[in-house]
């Protein structure tokens, strides 16, 4: 069905074999590792359903198995509260998440995780990440970026939440809404799940520039990942060069290729936050944000956060054994 300029889908599963189980748990988290062991009763069963867009999705599942596995969200945020208790995301790491009945969190990140689960119906709600953190970026006023997102909120933070979310039910789970109404409560929905979980600092780096000089500061940063010039800024705005730096000049901002250095480090920043420091360097992730003199670098990453980039990558810890085969969380 069409809504707007983006279709809204509804999926169905449901199944009695094991593999088939595995096979759709596989292709839903984007994972090679799901596994599933024995059923909890005589017989082995299992069901699947969502319904969403390309930037929200809402799935509920259910396994009558235990499983453990591992996940790559890639660039979604996701939401997930179970109905039974015995959920663990990050199970190799210092301080796993245990997923209490009923109580929402989110699930980690940006990179893969594991997780170890009971027998439960899950629920979740899956953000595409730019969507959501241009929103967030709204909330604080700043440009877009990669989001911190706390994985608990407090019990008084999670009750508009779950207002929102029962609220918005019908259009969660009914294809057919108009699309005016489900871009709204998919906004609530996002501005509610930012207010009870999101922990990211403003970066500093956003003015309060208009016009032009905003303009390429937003295009700056959704294309820093690519090499840039002054002319490639200059071509995405229509400004000549002796004119960008006059817009930027007058606004009381930094130069655009100072702007662009600025969006890097709060890049790197986010990844090394999130980064499993074992299979990890930073080397690599600076490499990847146009960083090539290693050195330079660290020194203007220690002079920007107050700590050098190595500092950053081991604050999250080394991974831990895990009693159990990596994971990653599915119902």
């Amino acid at each position: 069905m069409r809504t707007d300029d983006r279709t809204t889908t509804a999926t169905q599963h449901h199944g009695t074999a094991v593999d088939d189980a595995v096979e759709l748990f596989e292709d839903v988290y984007s994972s090679h590792d799901i596994n599933i062991g024995e059923a909890v009763t005589d017989g082995f069963s299992y069901r699947y359903r969502a319904v969403g867009d390309d930037r929200v999705t809402t799935a509920t599942s259910a396994v009558a198995a235990h499983r453990w596995g591992t996940i790559n969200p890639g660039r979604q945020y996701v939401l997930a509260w179970a109905t039974g208790p015995g959920m663990v995301l990050d199970v190799d790491r210092r301080e796993p998440i245990e997923m209490l009945p009923n109580v929402p969190v989110m699930y980690p990140a940006g990179r893969p995780f594991s997780f170890d689960a009971a027998p439960a119906v899950q629920h979740v709600i899956r953000f595409d990440g730019p969507w959501l953190e241009s929103i967030g970026a709204a909330v604080r006023a700043d440009l877009p970026g990669p989001l911190e997102l706390r994985p608990t909120a407090d019990a008084e933070a999670l009750a508009p939440l779950r207002r929102t979310i029962a609220g918005a039910a019908t259009t969660l789970w009914d294809p057919s809404v108009d699309a005016g109404t489900r871009a709204a409560d998919h906004r609530r929905i996002a501005e509610a799940v930012l207010q009870a979980f999101d922990a990211t600092p403003r970066s500093g780096i956003a003015t309060a520039a208009r016009g032009s000089v905003r303009v390429a500061q937003e295009w700056i940063a959704a294309n820093a990942h690519r090499p840039l010039t002054t002319s490639d800024v200059c071509r995405a705005t229509g400004l000549s060069a002796r004119g960008l730096q006059a817009a930027f000049h007058r606004a009381g901002a930094a130069s655009p290729m100072q702007f662009l250095r600025d969006v890097r480090l709060h890049r790197v920043r986010a990844v090394l936050l999130a980064a499993d420091p074992g299979s990890t360097t930073v080397a690599e992730v600076a490499q990847t944000w146009g960083f090539a003199h290693l050195g330079r670098f660290a020194g203007t990453y220690a002079a920007a956060f107050g700590e050098r980039p190595s500092a950053t990558l081991q604050r999250r810890g080394p991974a831990q054994p895990s009693s159990a085969p990596t994971a990653s969380i599915t119902t």
